[in-house]
């Protein structure tokens, strides 16, 4: 939220300005735009139709990982330990960590290449929560918690199929 006295940038709900100290409780946050904005700003997670998760172990190899990952046609997988996610494994961690001419991808411990601690969100979190978190963290695939409390994994490709169809040439809107 921007503060119109000082233009400082504040955290979306605080009541004064972290800046000049100005009162921000009557302000009313931007609405969307356009159709592009509007389904950012209102659609959720739970209305991608997104993928279910697989699960490796932390100790399991890598090779197990990516023949996983080949069998189920995903770009990657959740680590999982003792009931709880630990980390997240991609074709990009694989490409970048383990990769190589004399790499061994069944003598490698998927702990040793995976992202761990993950960012999860919630189906209910909007498209934009989910953009944001991806393009901070540097990441292409999100988790998240259905209400039913399956995980479920969301990727870029999936927001940007949903939109698309609200995206024109040119920028042009109809």
């Amino acid at each position: 939220m921007i503060c119109p006295d000082c233009k400082a940038e504040n955290i979306e709900g605080v009541d004064l300005c972290e800046s000049c100290g100005a009162d921000l409780r009557n302000l009313k946050p931007p609405g969307p735009e356009n159709e592009f904005e509007e389904h950012l700003m209102n659609d959720h997670l739970a209305d991608l139709g997104a993928r279910e998760a697989y699960y490796v172990s932390p100790g399991d190899p890598v090779a197990l990982a990516v023949h996983s990952m080949r069998k189920y046609g995903t770009e990657c997988v959740l680590v999982r330990e003792n009931g709880r996610i630990t980390g997240i494994l991609t074709e990009r961690d694989i490409l970048m960590k383990a990769a190589g001419e004399k790499a061994d991808l069944t003598a490698l411990a998927v702990r040793d290449i995976m992202t761990a601690d993950p960012v999860i969100l919630r189906e209910d979190d909007t498209l934009a929560v989910a953009l944001h978190k991806m393009s901070i963290g540097g990441f292409r695939h999100i988790p998240f918690v259905a209400s039913d409390r399956e995980t479920l994994l969301v990727s870029i490709q999936d927001v940007f199929r949903h939109v698309s169809g609200c995206i024109h040439p040119g920028g042009q809107q109809p």
